[in-house]
């Protein structure tokens, strides 16, 4: 197995590694809207500038191994105030993944999340996949 920090000293490395990989999968959990360079800044505003820092964060962790987005296999999305901000996070999801090859998706409501964040993604990628 090979664990994975993206910043050895942010708050989060004390707790968790950014990415697992094991056995040719890779495990991407917690990824929110949080600025990787500066974790103390503030968070973006609406859960479409949310999700797209998420995508940004995931494209900037798989980069760190040589992958990008074709590598993603599985999605779950944790979103707050699930009723309300679904059919907006969906349009701002959309165009994120190649038609032919969109990632399984879960949705799921949530009551809380880090720094009052409104959305949270955890992935699953493959390191064969294209």
């Amino acid at each position: 197995m090979t664990f994975i920090a993206g910043r050895t000293g942010s708050s989060r490395a004390k707790y968790a590694s950014d990415l697992v990989l094991v056995n040719g999968l890779g495990f991407l959990s917690g990824v929110g809207p949080i600025d990787l360079d500066n974790e103390k800044a503030a968070l973006p505003e609406g859960v479409e500038a949310q999700t797209r820092r998420i995508f940004q964060n995931l494209d900037k962790i798989l980069a760190a191994i040589d992958l990008d987005r074709r590598h993603v296999v599985a999605v779950r999305v944790h979103l707050l105030e699930f009723p309300r901000l679904y059919d907006r996070m969906n349009v701002a999801y959309a165009g994120h993944f190649p038609d032919r090859a969109l990632p399984a998706r879960t949705c799921v409501g949530v009551s809380h999340l880090t720094r009052g964040a409104q959305i949270e993604m955890d992935f699953i990628i493959s390191q064969t996949r294209p």
